[in-house]
């Protein structure tokens, strides 16, 4: 992981990887292919039964409980209107 993995659709860029325990893997990718993360593991091996996602585009969930929902902050929307090309 920590060198890239073989998919499908090509080489993924190297991956940040950290073992947290027998069964818990940390990992930190920097591309967005579909289901990049599952894709890898089942690469080399290692099956993912569930996945957690703190961050995504910039959006950290910080202490938002599973489940739970909050609206946006004008920096956040901000945010995603720059990268997406929507001002």
């Amino acid at each position: 992981l920590r060198e890239g993995v073989e998919l499908d659709d090509g080489r993924t860029a190297p991956a940040r990887a950290k073992r947290l325990g027998p069964s818990r893997l940390e990992l930190a990718i920097h591309e967005g292919r579909k289901h990049q993360v599952k894709r890898m593991c089942a690469a080399v091996g290692l099956p993912v039964t569930r996945l957690h996602r703190p961050r995504y585009a910039g959006l950290e969930l910080g202490d938002l409980a599973s489940g739970r929902w909050r609206e946006l902050t004008d920096e956040e929307i901000e945010l995603l209107r720059a990268a997406t090309g929507t001002r």
